[in-house]
């Protein structure tokens, strides 16, 4: 029997294609500023370039043509930089492009392009530490065409629970943040004329830092702005730095800010009941609107000598759901709860170390 002779195996070469601009998306991108980010400006843009061929880089703001304030561009540098200060507080949109060197098979140029939609925020210094700090920052407010959701009226029932100015209105608006546990409310009071009171608080769920803002301009903190038909940008108004510092028409916020969270809660008022436990008004946050601190008690930002949140000595009441407030704000309380009907207590909570104070908002 003739042996067969063995099968010949073709070797087969595998073809190594070099790793340079293989997809034409990779041989133009923008590093900086990210995808989807939040800046702060100016803002600092790099682009990474292949190597360059026929058509020049280019690259667009906002469609507007930027490519001469890139440096170096290529050839010369495989990565060019451009400044942008000055930039407004919102969404921008920057487009880089090139004809650059690509390879399949063999070299060909071709046009690569890539595009990032970034958002400036504008922060203050404030603004950039209670972001560090896990703070939700709020968008400017208004009362329309805006983030920021009415809750209710507290002037409600005789005089409802203004503690500060009892039978007057004070509305409570929230935020939600999307991204950052925590809340931001604000609550503007009487008409919103001129000298009518805003003030903004946001809290972070996780850390327990919390910010500060009232409606007064940095530029002109004597002048109480009002709030009705107006825009509060909160780039522009005084903070925890100034109030810090006693700068504040209204006093130092700490010294009657104290509980495990900031906010000064009547927990069964109707608006304050819907901020604490829901529903919210603009449906449910989905966890991420919380007055609640996750652990421990709240931190003013920033961190200052008598800016803190001391426990006031004394005894709980309210079956543990409210510490003891400290004097200053049990003046107040007792006048609002001399007014029919009688004993609404308002009063910071300690929720914390009681049963149904916090819900699902």
């Amino acid at each position: 029997m003739t042996a067969q002779p063995a099968p010949h195996r073709t070797r087969r070469r595998a073809i190594v294609v070099p790793p340079i601009c293989l997809l034409i998306a990779s041989c133009v991108t923008i590093t900086e500023p990210p995808k989807s980010g939040n800046v702060v400006s100016p803002v600092v843009a790099k682009v990474k370039v292949g190597t360059a061929c026929g058509t020049p880089f280019r690259a667009t703001l906002d469609g507007a043509d930027v490519t001469a304030q890139f440096s170096p561009t290529a050839p010369s540098s495989a990565v060019t930089q451009a400044n942008f200060p000055g930039l407004a507080s919102g969404p921008h949109t920057l487009t880089a492009s090139a004809e650059v060197q690509h390879w399949f098979l063999v070299s060909y140029c071709a046009n690569a392009s890539d595009t990032t939609t970034f958002n400036v925020n504008g922060d203050t210094p404030y603004m950039a530490e209670c972001r560090t700090q896990g703070v939700p920052i709020p968008p400017d407010w208004a009362e329309t065409g805006t983030a920021w959701v009415n809750q209710g009226n507290l002037n409600t029932a005789g005089g409802g629970t203004n503690l500060l100015q009892g039978a007057t209105d004070a509305h409570v608006w929230t935020y939600t943040d999307p991204h950052v546990r925590g809340a931001c409310i604000a609550l503007p009071r009487g008409s919103g004329a001129p000298g009518s009171l805003a003030g903004i608080i946001c809290q972070s769920a996780t850390t327990g830092r919390a910010c500060f803002w009232d409606n007064q301009l940095k530029s002109d903190p004597t002048h109480i702005l009002g709030w009705s038909g107006k825009k509060l940008v909160i780039s522009e108004l005084v903070d925890g730095t100034d109030f810090a510092a006693g700068g504040n028409v209204g006093g130092p916020c700490a010294s009657c800010h104290r509980g495990d969270n900031v906010f000064l809660i009547s927990p069964d008022d109707p608006a304050w009941a819907k901020v604490l436990r829901g529903p919210l008004t603009g449906g449910p946050s989905g966890g991420q609107f919380t007055t609640r601190v996750d652990s421990g008690r709240y931190t003013p930002l920033p961190v200052a000598a008598g800016w803190t949140n001391p426990v006031t000595g004394g005894a709980n009441c309210g079956a543990g759901c409210h510490e003891l407030p400290p004097a200053n704000i049990r003046g107040m309380r007792d006048a609002i709860n001399a007014m029919t009907p009688p004993n609404r207590m308002p009063m910071p909570p300690a929720c914390n170390s009681g049963a149904g104070c916090y819900g699902a908002p």
